[in-house]
């Protein structure tokens, strides 16, 4: 696997350009992974930090985004941060290294050239359907990454052998070690009655259809609704949703987040349908529950169409609630089960390491 630079969110988000800064390093690629810029201003931490084998990650500063609405300011400060991606990558000493973007915003054409100049294969990694930003990135880059299959097949349409499907990458590492122990909640869930109906993300009213959800738990009260509150130390645990049986819990790392998903009676993906980009993502959380064969109850989202039978499905508040009554109701020794973690294995890191390497020739 070839070196890398990945511009990225937040390291400790585990977000889509995190997972494919770890599949890289660990097929053998050397990584500099770059969270997302913050102001000089505010004192972030700089420093280069070694994550495991092969993986980097540092802060780029900027000295403040609201000077990006001023004429050729995006264009400086881009500049800058793309010298201190490249002076760091000189340090690790990366060989022909790829760039892999997601949606860098304004800063983007400086760092293009910046990137290109310096020899980089630019690959964009399109994990959200955004027609609006599509020319933006896709354009300058030498091969793109859908991880849609709608947005594959429109974008395919107009930009040709440029772009490749692509999957999600999960470290099923932490899921493995579990599958074979007896569950043992943790202690976050303990005061959390059953049924569990969690969901691996941070309860988000743009992603989520609150008003669906707000009905399905309002008529069943003792169903349980648990999500995650992202840096719980800046926002505070904010309740999913102002009911009594909806939970929150902060942040969770793979291993804990792994034993969160083994406590779920059900993973839930109650996404809202009416968002055009919602309808057509392809959620990462779906390997989450199906590396434990949890049964998933979700809206209709297109790209878990191909996983009917072994996913519920509802959209209204009623037929959700009879996906939920389903789900419940399947066996623990029930062969979809095991059908599920078969899937997961499918989409591991390591598969999606062998296609990347496919990808990049």
């Amino acid at each position: 696997m070839r070196d890398a630079i990945v511009y990225g969110y937040d390291w400790a988000s585990a977000g889509p350009m995190e997972r494919l800064a770890l599949t890289v390093a660990r097929a053998g690629g050397r990584v500099l992974h770059c969270d997302a810029v913050r102001s000089v201003l505010k004192r972030p931490d700089t420093s280069l930090r070694e994550i495991e084998l092969n993986l980097f990650t540092f802060t780029p500063v900027i000295l403040t985004s609201r000077l990006n609405r001023y004429p050729k300011m995006p264009q400086l400060q881009g500049a800058a941060v793309a010298r201190q991606i490249l002076e760091h990558a000189r340090t690790l000493g990366l060989k022909n290294p790829v760039f892999f973007y997601g949606c860098p915003g304004k800063l983007f054409p400086s760092l293009c050239q910046a990137m290109k100049a310096h020899g980089c294969l630019l690959v964009h990694m399109y994990t959200d359907s955004f027609e609006s930003v599509e020319e933006k990135y896709i354009d300058p880059s030498d091969r793109t990454v859908v991880f849609s299959r709608t947005a594959f097949h429109r974008v395919r349409a107009r930009w040709d052998e440029k772009i490749f499907h692509g999957f999600y990458g999960i470290d099923l590492g932490p899921f493995r070690d579990l599958r074979s122990c007896p569950e043992l909640p943790p202690p976050l869930l303990e005061a959390v009655p059953r049924p569990r109906l969690g969901y691996t993300g941070s309860f988000a009213g743009e992603f989520l259809n609150t008003r669906v959800l707000r009905e399905l738990f309002e008529r069943r009260r003792q169903w349980h609704l648990v999500s995650f509150q992202w840096r719980p130390e800046q926002y505070g645990l904010t309740p999913a949703l102002p009911l009594p049986n909806a939970h929150v819990l902060p942040w969770q790392g793979p291993e804990g987040l792994a034993r969160c998903v083994a406590a779920f009676d059900i993973g839930l993906m109650a996404y809202d349908c009416s968002n055009v980009v919602l309808l057509n993502t392809a959620p990462m959380k779906l390997w989450d529950y199906f590396a434990l064969g949890v049964p998933v109850v979700a809206t209709p989202l297109i790209d878990l169409w191909e996983y009917e039978g072994l996913v519920y499905f509802g959209e209204t508040a009623k037929e959700l609630e009879r996906a939920v009554e389903a789900a419940l109701a399947e066996p623990k020794d029930s062969p979809l089960r095991e059908k599920r973690k078969q899937e997961a294995e499918k989409h591991s890191m390591e598969a999606f390491g062998r296609a990347l390497e496919a990808i990049l020739g």
